[in-house]
C-alpha cells in the first residue's frame, strides 16, 4: 500500500514537471529529473550505444542511445527500442543522423541494472552494453557527457518536421503503476483473511 502511495506521489510530481519545457541547458533548474526539454543540436551517429536484453511486445531488441551536442555540451539521448537481428553475431543496421535536429524528451538518470559482468562484444562502434555507465562511455567515446540522459520521444529535423529514426520510444517513468501495487496488496489481504478464517474454524472445531 505504501509503495502504491509513493508511486502516486511520484507520478503527480512528474506530471507537474512535464508542464515545464526547457529549450536551453542554461535554463535547467537544479532538480532536473522529470523536466521536459526541447533542445537543438547534432547527433554523433558514429558512437551508437545499444543497451542489450530489451524486450518489447514479446520481441528481443536493444535500446538505442546516441550522444547529442547542444549548447556545446554532450548529452546521451535514448531514441527508443529497435529489434535485434536473428543472430547475436549481427547488430542492427542503424540510420545515419546527419545535420541539425531537435530532441524532445524527458530528463532522467540511467537505470540501475544488476549485471553479473559487463560484457562488450565489440571493440568499436556501435557498442553493445549490459548497462548504461556514463563514465565508461565517456572514456570509450572521448566525449564529456552529462551524468544524466534524455528519454527522447520526438525527433524533428531542421524544418521542424517529425523525423523517424526507426526506433520505438518505450520508456515509461514508472514501470509498475500504483494500481498494480494496490491489487497485490488486496491479494495479500485476501490471503491473510483466508488464513484467519481457517485458523478460527480449526480452533473452534478443536474446542468442540
Amino acid at each position: 500500500m505504501s509503495r502504491g502511495a509513493e508511486k502516486e506521489v511520484l507520478l503527480s510530481q512528474l506530471a507537474e514537471r512535464s508542464q515545464q519545457e526547457v529549450t536551453t541547458l542554461a535554463s535547467l533548474p537544479p532538480d532536473i529529473k522529470g523536466i521536459r526539454v526541447n533542445l537543438s543540436g547534432q547527433f554523433d551517429a558514429s558512437k551508437s550505444v545499444l543497451l542489450d536484453n530489451q524486450t518489447f511486445e514479446g520481441r528481443v531488441g536493444y535500446r538505442w542511445l546516441l550522444p547529442f551536442r547542444s549548447d556545446n555540451q554532450w548529452i546521451l539521448v535514448e531514441l527508443g527500442w529497435i529489434a535485434a537481428p536473428a543472430t547475436r553475431d549481427t547488430l542492427p543496421t542503424l540510420p545515419t543522423l546527419e545535420g541539425q535536429f531537435s530532441v524532445s524528451g524527458t530528463i532522467d538518470f540511467p537505470s540501475d541494472r544488476v549485471v553479473l559482468a559487463e560484457v562488450e562484444t565489440e571493440n568499436g562502434w556501435p557498442k553493445r552494453v549490459q548497462s548504461v555507465e556514463i563514465k565508461g562511455l565517456e572514456q570509450a567515446s572521448g566525449l564529456s557527457l552529462k551524468p544524466w540522459l534524455i528519454r527522447g520521444d520526438v525527433i524533428s529535423d531542421s524544418n521542424g518536421e517529425s523525423f523517424s529514426t526507426g526506433a520505438k520510444p518505450i520508456w515509461e517513468p514508472v514501470v509498475m503503476k500504483p494500481e498494480k501495487h494496490y491489487a497485490y496488496a488486496m491479494q495479500w489481504f485476501g490471503l491473510a483473511l483466508v488464513v484467519v478464517i481457517g485458523f478460527g474454524l480449526w480452533w473452534r472445531k478443536g474446542r468442540i
